[in-house]
């Protein structure tokens, strides 16, 4: 008869010792995942011009998306050019139907942002879409972020009282921690809660962690910050000044996080300098710890002349088994018009996971 293998070794059969550190990354190598694979002949790219375009998911089964400076799908840099628009997209990753909601080229609706207003992050709870919009009411990053809210699929948004002031020091929204459908699948220790990260003006190696119960988003004085762990559990404090990071990278820490359910894993994305300096790192909560997946400085072929700006996994476009993903991402500038020719615009390529196979 087989003996039956303790807990614990099986756990180091199967992760196997940690892998060599990967250069230049703040985190030790993923003992879940060996690494990542870009199946960049899937790459698919529209609406140039426009750049930015954070993600979620809503109740109705649509993707929407925001994006900056640009026509948005069908447009161009001048051809239905808003400062920001918002875009339905509908159907699977190979195979999907975009509209412009709310300005852009042949919108279905007048642009609510035609000359100001950017977005890095947005969100679906139930058929209500949120999104932190940088105001440019100041130069990058000396500027106010506030909440604004669509209760009609994003054809037009209404500017709420919860506003982050600008000035040295002072906490910066800047993307939605995104779950399932409508904000389902939230794992039952986070209900009840909408989870932001955020960074300090000033400071762009270190990331921070708020939230807001989902009933309150609009307060701004509901909001409580992540402050550090005690026998494990989370603390939080409705004192910005107590926040502690949650993700830090001394090249840079410009963190976009999601949820992969089937694996319940967090996987953070974060460009730490250019569109071809892309890391990607993975959890088990939504403030770590992290592990390292890929730490690159030739993604994609391209080069650190630019910005990367945002990449995110869609839940609703993740496999079974949460291996297979699908990314939207983008990038700006000399770099990101090398390799793949991401520049400016909508980027969608397919990805795998690969898990580290179990020794027997």
């Amino acid at each position: 008869m087989t003996r039956p293998i303790p807990a614990i070794v099986f756990l180091a059969l199967c992760f196997g010792p940690p892998a060599r550190s990967q250069a230049g990354s703040p985190y030790p190598p993923s003992a879940v995942f060996s690494g990542i694979t870009w199946h960049w002949e899937t790459l698919r790219q529209a609406a140039p011009g426009s750049d930015l375009w954070p993600v979620t998911w809503a109740a109705d089964g649509s993707i929407y998306a925001a994006w900056g400076d640009g026509g948005g799908f069908g447009g161009t840099d001048s051809d239905g050019r808003v400062a920001m628009g918002f875009a339905r997209i509908q159907g699977g990753p190979e195979d999907y139907r975009a509209a412009n909601v709310n300005g852009g080229k042949n919108p279905e609706h007048p642009a609510s942002f035609p000359k100001h207003g950017k977005t890095g992050g947005i969100l679906a709870v139930g058929s209500t879409l949120y999104a932190w919009v940088n105001l440019q009411d100041g130069k990058w990053p000396d500027v106010d972020v506030a909440l604004e809210w669509s209760k009609d699929g994003g054809a037009t948004w209404t500017q709420s009282s919860c506003r982050f002031s600008k000035g040295e020091g002072y906490i910066k929204p800047g993307t939605f921690l995104n779950f399932g459908r409508g904000y389902a699948g939230v794992p039952e220790h986070l209900k009840g809660f909408v989870y932001f990260y955020a960074f300090r003006q000033g400071d762009e190696t270190r990331t921070f962690l708020g939230r807001a119960p989902e009933t309150k988003i609009q307060e701004r004085g509901a909001y409580q910050y992540f402050t550090g762990l005690a026998s494990g559990k989370p603390q939080w404090s409705e004192h910005e000044r107590m926040a502690t990071p949650v993700f830090e990278d001394a090249n840079g820490a410009d963190a976009t996080v999601g949820y992969d359910p089937a694996l319940k894993r967090y996987l953070v994305t974060a460009f730490h300098t250019g569109p071809g300096q892309l890391g990607v790192f993975e959890g088990p909560e939504p403030w770590g710890p992290w592990r390292t997946v890929a730490y690159y400085e030739k993604w994609g072929g391209m080069r650190s002349a630019g910005e990367g700006l945002t990449c995110s996994f869609p839940q609703k476009w993740m496999s079974a088994d949460g291996l297979t993903l699908w990314c939207v991402f983008s990038a700006y500038g000399p770099g990101a018009k090398e390799g793949i020719h991401a520049h400016d615009r909508f980027n969608l390529v397919k990805v795998t996971l690969r898990r580290r196979r179990c020794r027997t």
